[in-house]
């Protein structure tokens, strides 16, 4: 059944739902968001494996939940960027095991 206007898709219900985290996040100086996550970088490399993966695994998680809500609206070479970081995030927690 294809969903119309009435039936919410699940693009629409992340948009929905994470909305009032994305603006909180929109709110804050500029500077926050990017230095956050190289903070967490930077504990995922340097700290004990146990957190490190956690620190990696919100920035994974952080990367992919932009990656789609963006993915309608970016070109090409945004797409492979966001898929290339996403894999970074990846292969360094992979490393951290």
């Amino acid at each position: 059944m294809p969903a119309g206007p009435t039936t919410p898709t699940l693009r629409t219900s992340v948009e929905r739902t994470t909305r009032p985290l994305l603006l909180r996040l929109h709110a804050l100086p500029r500077a926050v968001v990017p230095l956050a996550t190289i903070a967490l970088i930077a504990v995922g490399v340097l700290a004990p494996p146990a957190v490190g993966l956690v620190a990696l695994a919100v920035v994974g998680i952080f990367v992919a939940w932009i990656a789609y809500l963006s993915w309608p609206v970016v070109p090409a070479s945004g797409r492979v960027l966001r898929v290339v970081m996403l894999g970074l995030v990846v292969g360094l927690g992979l490393s951290r095991l």
